[in-house]
């Protein structure tokens, strides 16, 4: 399979050269203990699922609240009618469309699955923590974790995803290329946390593949904030009549980061409803943002209500977003709109804060904080924020302050 550069039109402003450039082997593993007590979630002390360099780790996991009835393990365990008959088969139908989620699907050593039978409604969300080591040698260690989840009829889960470092150190060189897999079936609800602080010179790439039968509930908050090279490919299909999604995101792009985000919803049936709302942050001259968003409304989807809105913040001079907002729409009875903007700190909010004896410093981390705060809310779990918000207070501390022009 021939992989991406940028002359590929949906890799035009992602340069994965430095990805294909290394040379990698197996992660070294070492470190991963002590780095999963550094990332707790009291509301999932008892529903936590730890994998490492993408092998579930049942030794550092703790899933005693799990109910009975429903599944979360590794593949060997699994229900062998739904890794024949799911496992791969989103993945394997975009092809080379998503090149790094088939190499993922050739590399994968092993699958955590999440099963959740019809009417099963699971209290307690499920912490997924991805850890992430380096190489015992001097090449980059890749790992391929996999995640696949399968929802029944009328059943509900919450699924926070979080990606870190497996070991100390923040400048660590590491590749995680991962896919997650989700089948919901009717009327099932499954809202999707997922956070991203890998270490500053590591590279990430996400395929985050989601089948939504009718009357289904899909709803995704994500926040990117870690790596040099971060990339993720969402994509929704609609399955079935009278859908509910919604996606957030946010992200910060600091000092030489890349942090892009493809997504592409199909709504193929009626009285479907979707909302999108993408939030970025450029804080350095180095950093990029990327988003290419776009929703389909086919000739079926007649009665949709589908909306997508891009906003985005420019801290200093030269820093980029390339955003393509992009809303096809085919039916005749449907209620749609989508938006962008690209903008910096405003001069009279600063001159709000300098007012009240607010220095300028604090009172830019207050509004960059409240920018993104539209999207961080909904991850809920004041630890998975608190973890998000030291890292990019971490990157923010980098950025000049610079005098905001009186428009």
């Amino acid at each position: 399979m021939r992989m991406p550069t940028n002359r590929t039109e949906s890799y035009r402003f992602t340069d994965v050269a430095p990805i294909m450039a290394e040379t990698f082997e197996a992660p070294g593993g070492a470190g991963a203990d002590d780095a999963a007590g550094q990332h707790p979630l009291e509301e999932a002390s008892a529903s936590q699922l730890v994998i490492v360099d993408g092998i579930p780790s049942l030794q550092l996991s703790n899933l005693s609240s799990i109910p009975k009835n429903v599944f979360v393990g590794g593949i060997q365990h699994a229900p062998n009618q739904v890794i024949s008959e799911q496992l791969g088969s989103q993945s394997a139908a975009h092809g080379s469309a998503l090149p790094f989620a088939a190499l993922n699907g050739a590399l994968a050593t092993d699958v955590a699955c999440v099963v959740i039978p019809p009417g099963v409604h699971v209290d307690r969300p499920l912490h997924v923590l991805y850890l992430s080591t380096a190489s015992s040698a001097a090449d980059t260690a890749m790992s391929n974790p996999r995640l696949l989840v399968t929802m029944g009829d009328h059943s509900a889960l919450e699924i926070v995803e979080e990606y870190a470092p497996g070991h100390a150190g923040s400048r660590t060189k590491y590749f995680t290329n991962t896919v997650t897999e989700v089948h919901l079936d009717e009327g099932a609800e499954l809202r999707h946390g997922y956070v991203e602080v890998q270490s500053g010179d590591s590279y990430h790439l996400k395929a985050t593949l989601v089948r939504q039968s009718a009357r289904s509930s899909y709803t995704c908050n994500e926040a990117t904030v870690g790596a040099a090279i971060s990339r993720h490919d969402l994509s929704i299909q609609q399955v079935g009549e009278a859908t509910t999604t919604v996606l957030r995101a946010f992200t910060v792009c600091g000092e030489g980061q890349l942090h892009d985000l493809h997504s592409k919803l199909h709504l193929d049936h009626p009285e479907g409803q979707a909302n999108q709302l993408h939030k970025c942050i450029a804080s350095a001259a180095s950093g990029r943002g990327v988003f290419d968003g776009n929703v389909r409304v086919g000739q079926a989807a007649q009665k949709t209500d589908a909306q997508q809105l891009s906003r985005n913040l420019l801290l200093v001079p030269r820093a980029t977003v390339n955003v393509k907002p992009n809303l096809q729409i085919i039916a005749d009875d449907v209620k749609c709109s989508h938006g962008c903007a690209v903008s910096d700190l405003e001069e009279d909010q600063m001159f709000y804060f300098r007012a009240r004896g607010i220095d300028p410093d604090a009172a830019r981390q207050v509004l960059v904080y409240s920018f993104g705060a539209e999207v961080t809310q909904h991850l809920k779990h004041k630890q998975l924020i608190e973890r998000m918000q030291r890292v990019v207070a971490s990157t923010l501390s980098k950025a000049p302050l610079l005098p905001v022009e009186r428009r």
